[in-house]
């Protein structure tokens, strides 16, 4: 019986640390967020951190082919040119 109890735990243990990887995996993918054309409201080629600023950047979006002048500081973007 205290060999059982011994094994569970053990593999509680490495369901953890495979359970935190993939946490820690989580949180690293919802620090990006995809930019979104603001003509088709496709994803584009490009994805957003919280530190990224962009100033007058080009944004293409392949589905569309259109270009469209954008700012983007911490997820706000703000268009200036379509």
């Amino acid at each position: 019986m205290l060999q059982l109890n011994q094994l569970v735990f053990r593999k509680d243990n490495g369901c953890n640390a495979s359970c935190k990887i993939e946490m820690k995996q989580r949180k690293e993918r919802q620090k990006e967020k995809w930019i979104l054309c603001p003509v088709c409201n496709n994803k584009t080629r490009l994805k957003l951190r919280n530190n990224t600023v962009l100033k007058n950047f080009p944004l293409f979006c392949p589905k569309c082919r259109q270009e469209t002048l954008i700012n983007a500081e911490k997820w706000n973007i703000s268009i200036i040119k379509v």
